[in-house]
Parts: structure tokens; C-alpha cells; sequence
């Protein structure tokens, strides 16, 4: 899934671990003259006759290669004993005898797990055949284990087997089975299906909030293949489990550029309730954002993209994001914070207080730059007062706005003042270093011809004294 011959690429030189030999004889019509005379052994119930006549052959079959015929009289054993009550033990039974046979055909197999599986999917989860589609499960997966011509069989059986965990609570064995499909390798598997099964992993990993795998699962789908048209769902959900993943790191930035991706989505732009919040979230996370030149131009793009009548139904937002564009502070609280903190989708849950907090600081930092624009230095009260801050409020946003080099600031405490500037370059700081060096030393020199001067003058003195 991550590239498109990524699959044809790794299962190359594989043919012969995948297909069967090419059949050095044909037993098609003694394969209809044993199932007519097994069909008459299986109605007087002589099953263990039947079996015989059908292994005698079947050993034939598959000495000669012959798959078709192989298959045939393979599935006819597991027909007949599950015909037979169904007689499960001895379904079981041979399934597992027959995919273990010497040079056992590779359609042999495929037909019998296929068998398998529609069984699989008309028993009962629950009572007496739950317990039966279990160890049904079970055998099959013992038989599709390491054999690459059932790989997607096995997928999907282990997909089956998990969701029924799943339902059970077990979403810890749950994502134990799924972890180990590898469906990005799979040759034989349809894009559309691999897709489905690594969003699935993802979701699985995300109920688990184990965030490392699902950051691992999500590299194994090619964004690229996302823009198809029957992809588009695949789409959406592909991009609102990474939000979940950017929300847990706190990266509200790729957050917002998933959303901006969602909303280019053709089944997203000509239906309202799903572009309204969509494009709300990629605002609201944008001003969540830490300022940079990318935000910057995210915000343009937004103004620009989205049309004025889209723009018009989110209006209280788009007038936010505005706002940190402009050169001008910020009022806080907002004039429309109901508004924005009614949208639950970013400002509800548990999370929600975090982010309106996130939000607030977002304003601080903007109100301090644009002030930055304006001063070059301010006492420490009027700016506390412009910004309606503590003195340790103010304190920690400047740390923090210094420390990301977003900001060149000083702070002088005991004169309370506060000088913003551009931040000197090395070579700048090491000019001034030189020329401070040379002040000192001439002052030294100065301060020893002085003091050389001095003891000239006492020595000519005590010398008239003298005379």
C-alpha cells in the first residue's frame, strides 16, 4: 500500500510458493465416477468407505498434479462430514490431515479454507456453535500459518478472530492478532481492502492509545492513492484518525493540515454538515498553532480557498484567525468565546480546557509580538496592564517566546523594565566583545601612565626637598 509495486516487488521470484505444478495428468472422469459412487456410500452412511475411495485417488491426483481434481475430492471429505449432523470433530479432523499431506496442492488448500471460512461466517457467535466457529478459527489459522498462496485468507480470518475479541473486551488480544499482518506486503489483496484492514489496525491501536503503532500503520498507506475517487471515505477516516494521533503529541499544526486535506475531499465540498466542521477545525487548530511562517501561509490559503460563502457560515472563527494576522492586540476574553468554545469537536471533552488555555496563550504570545512592533523598550507594569497579566505570567510567556527564538527580548527586574530588539548576530556579538577588550586595556595603559606619572612627580618633589 505504500507504493503501488511495492507488493509485485517483494513477491517476485515467488511463483513457485504461491501456484501449483502444471498437471502431468488428467483424472477429471474418475473424479466423477468416485463422487457418484461416495454420494452412494455417504446416503447408506459407510463414510469411512467413502473416505477410503476418495484418499486412494486423491493420492493419485496429487502425484500427477492435478489441483482441480485434487480440490475436488478434498472439499468432498469435508462436505460430506459436515452434511453428516454436521459431524465437526471430523471436519476438523481431515482439514488438518489433508492441508498436511506430502506435496499437498496449493488449490487443495485455498478450496478447503475457503470452505472454512463460509462456515465461519454462517455459525453463531454465541452458545454451542460459538464454541464450534472457535475451534473452527483455530484449525484454520493452524492451516493458512506460513503459507503465502492463503496470506489474504488469513488476513481476513484473523480479522474475524479479532473482532470477535474485540466484541468480547480483549482489546489487548485483539491488537495482539492484528499487529502481526502485514497486509502492505500482500500481493493478491485490493488496495481498497489492504486500506480498510490498516485503518482498522489504526483504530484498534487508538482505542489502545498505543500512538507508536499507529504512527508505524499510518506510514504503510500512500497518501497518493487517498485522492482516488472511491477512496474518499477511505479518505476521511484515513485523516481523522491521524487528528486523534497529532491531538495526543499536541501537534495542532498537522492537525489542522489533515483537516485541510478532508475538506479538499469531493464527497466533503458540496455537502454542508460535513464541510462546516471540517473547515472549522482547520481554523480553530491553525490559531492553535505556534506561529511561523507555514501557519502564516496555511491562514492565506484559507482566506483565499475557501470561498466567501464558507468563510461567511463560520464567520466567528474566520474573524479570529484575522485577527492573528493583523498587526493589532487581541482582546481577551473574545467577543465571540461562546461561540468558539461551543465548538465541542476542538473546545468539548476531555481535552477541551486544555485547549482553550493553548488558545489563550496563542492570544498572549500575538499581543507580545505586536507590542515588540511598536516598542523598543516598556516598564514592566504598563505592559502587564496592556496585557491584563501577573508579573510571573508575563514573565514565563517572554521565557518561553525567547527560548523558541520567536522573540529578542530583555528584562531588567530591579529597574522593571523590558527592551525588545533583534537579537544580535554571532559575529555582531563577537565585534562587541573585541571592541569592550580594547576599551579595558586602554584604560589599563591610561591608568598605568597615570600612576607612572605620579611617582615621577613625588620623586622630583622629595628631591627639592632635599636641597
Amino acid at each position: 500500500m505504500t507504493d503501488e509495486n511495492t507488493a509485485q516487488i517483494l513477491n517476485t521470484g515467488l511463483e513457485s510458493l504461491t501456484t501449483d505444478p502444471t498437471a502431468q495428468e488428467d483424472f477429471s472422469k474418475a473424479v466423477v465416477e468416485v463422487l457418484k459412487k461416495v454420494d452412494d456410500l455417504a446416503k447408506a452412511k459407510r463414510y469411512d468407505e467413502a473416505v477410503e475411495e476418495i484418499l486412494l485417488l486423491e493420492k493419485k491426483c496429487r502425484q500427477g498434479n492435478d489441483g482441480i481434481s485434487c480440490s475436488k475430492l478434498c472439499c468432498k471429505i469435508l462436505s460430506m462430514y459436515h452434511g453428516a449432523g454436521p459431524n465437526w470433530p471430523k471436519v476438523f479432523e481431515y482439514m488438518q490431515i489433508l492441508s498436511k499431506k506430502r506435496g499437498q496442492m496449493r488449490r487443495a488448500i485455498t478450496d478447503m479454507v475457503l470452505m472454512g471460512m463460509e462456515w465461519v461466517q454462517k455459525l453463531g457467535k454465541k452458545g454451542a456453535e460459538g464454541e464450534i466457529r472457535t475451534q473452527l478459527m483455530t484449525v484454520l489459522d493452524g492451516v493458512t500459518d506460513g503459507k503465502i498462496f492463503v496470506e489474504v485468507e488469513r488476513a481476513r480470518l484473523i480479522k474475524i478472530m479479532a473482532d470477535d475479541k474485540e466484541a468480547e473486551g480483549k482489546m489487548d488480544e485483539a491488537a495482539q492478532l492484528l499487529q502481526e499482518v502485514q497486509v502492505e506486503t500482500f500481493g493478491s489483496m485490493d488496495k481498497h481492502e489492504k486500506a480498510l484492514y490498516i485503518l482498522n489496525q489504526m483504530r484498534i491501536m487508538l482505542v489502545r492509545k498505543d500512538y507508536v503503532r499507529v504512527q508505524i500503520a499510518s506510514r504503510k498507506i500512500n497518501e497518493k492513492f487517498l485522492d482516488a475517487d472511491d477512496f474518499q471515505d477511505i479518505k476521511l477516516e484515513y485523516y481523522g484518525n491521524m487528528i486523534k494521533y497529532y491531538l495526543h503529541e499536541e501537534n495542532f499544526f498537522d492537525a489542522s493540515t489533515c483537516y485541510q486535506k478532508m475538506l479538499k475531499t469531493k464527497k466533503v465540498e458540496d455537502d454542508e454538515k460535513l464541510w462546516k466542521p471540517i473547515l472549522s477545525g482547520w481554523i480553530l487548530y491553525l490559531c492553535l498553532s505556534l506561529k511561523s511562517e507555514k501557519q502564516d501561509t496555511d491562514m492565506k490559503k484559507c482566506l483565499d480557498e475557501s470561498g466567501r460563502k464558507k468563510l461567511e457560515a463560520v464567520e466567528s472563527f474566520k474573524n479570529l484567525m484575522v485577527k492573528f494576522r493583523t498587526k493589532k492586540l487581541i482582546e481577551w476574553p473574545l467577543k465571540e468565546e461562546k461561540t468558539i468554545k461551543g465548538n465541542t469537536e476542538v473546545f468539548g471533552g476531555v481535552d477541551g480546557e486544555g485547549r482553550w488555555k493553548v488558545l489563550r496563550q496563542r492570544v498572549i504570545q500575538h499581543n507580545i509580538r505586536t507590542i515588540a512592533l511598536y516598542y523598543v523598550k516598556v516598564s514592566t507594569k504598563r505592559l502587564m496592564d496592556l496585557l491584563g497579566l501577573t508579573q510571573k505570567e508575563l514573565e514565563t510567556e517572554l521565557a518561553e517566546l525567547v527560548t523558541s527564538k520567536a522573540l529578542y527580548a530583555r528584562i531588567d527586574r530591579p529597574v522593571g523594565i523590558i527592551r525588545f530588539g533583534t537579537e544580535p548576530k554571532s559575529e555582531d556579538k563577537l565585534s562587541d566583545w573585541s571592541s569592550r577588550i580594547d576599551k579595558v586595556l586602554d584604560l589599563i595603559q591610561e591608568t598605568g601612565h597615570l600612576i607612572q606619572k605620579e611617582r615621577m612627580i613625588q620623586e622630583a618633589k622629595a628631591k627639592l626637598k632635599k636641597k
